[in-house]
């Protein structure tokens, strides 16, 4: 059993070029044994029970040092790799995407399929835990995802995730999987955000090379597009097609090559 908790960044199209859906899975096996662990780094590093740990610097304990907090996020990070937790993330360009919202609904669907391709790969089961967001349509929306499956694919109407046992919510405070998640896809906003920042190519590097090993890779060391995905799947408009390159670029140079970009010509 996996469990799959997944988060958004990059949602105001103002500060951001590409908008991120993703989710960090934990393997039930090794669950127990990483939340433990966190534990264990809250307590080092000065953390009280009631403490969020998130990525964010401004919204870290008034009572932690930054330096202290960038050492629990690089510590976090390395524990879940080496619980061998796996990153499932899709880039989609606010131009293309009508809304932050329609870009929400079209990247968990993205996730939510590659995670199932995943267990279906490994013959094995897993449950989504989707962070919360303002949404009236919130419940329906999980009861649609188990029920009915996947809507609006271009190849077909509906597709039922088999592999995926059900889908609930979770908070930031909720779970130490929680944290996890917010860590991650935060070092992969900023990481993402500054790739053509000169003054912060140092922290660019270190932050995508701790990110690298939750990567799924192939055989030749290239990252799975399971993994690390851009939507849409073929991409029609050339200024578009070229902010994709750029950033498959700039992410190949930093240790994560092998995302793949297509593009339809005149259509």
């Amino acid at each position: 059993m996996h469990l799959l908790y997944t988060d958004e960044v990059n949602v105001d199209p103002c500060s951001s070029d590409f908008f991120i859906y993703g989710g960090v899975s934990v393997d039930a096996n090794q669950a127990a044994s990483l939340s433990r662990r966190i534990d264990l780094l809250r307590q080092e590093h000065g953390y009280e029970p009631e403490d969020l740990l998130k990525f964010n610097t401004r919204e870290r304990p008034h009572t932690i040092s930054p330096e202290t907090h960038r050492e629990i996020k690089r510590r976090v990070i390395e524990e879940a790799a080496a619980h061998d937790a796996l990153l499932f993330a899709s880039f989609i360009l606010h131009g293309i995407a009508a809304s932050p919202e329609e870009a929400r609904r079209k990247e968990i669907n993205r996730v939510c399929f590659n995670f199932d391709c995943f267990l279906r790969e490994r013959d094995e089961y897993g449950i989504v835990l989707i962070d919360m967001f303002t949404d009236n349509n919130l419940p329906q929306i999980l009861r649609e995802k188990f029920s009915i499956g996947l809507s609006g694919l271009p190849y077909s109407d509906r597709y039922r995730l088999e592999r995926v046992l059900g889908f609930h919510l979770a908070s930031i405070g909720s779970s130490n999987f929680s944290s996890v998640v917010d860590i991650v896809l935060g070092s992969l906003r900023y990481a993402v955000n500054c790739l053509d920042d000169p003054s912060r190519q140092d922290v660019v590097r270190t932050l995508l090379s701790q990110l690298a090993p939750l990567c799924l890779k192939n055989d030749d060391g290239s990252i799975r597009e399971l993994s690390l995905f851009f939507s849409p799947v073929r991409v029609r408009v050339p200024e578009y097609y070229q902010q994709y390159q750029n950033l498959r670029d700039s992410l190949t140079r930093n240790g994560l090559g092998g995302i793949e970009t297509r593009q339809e010509w005149g259509k």
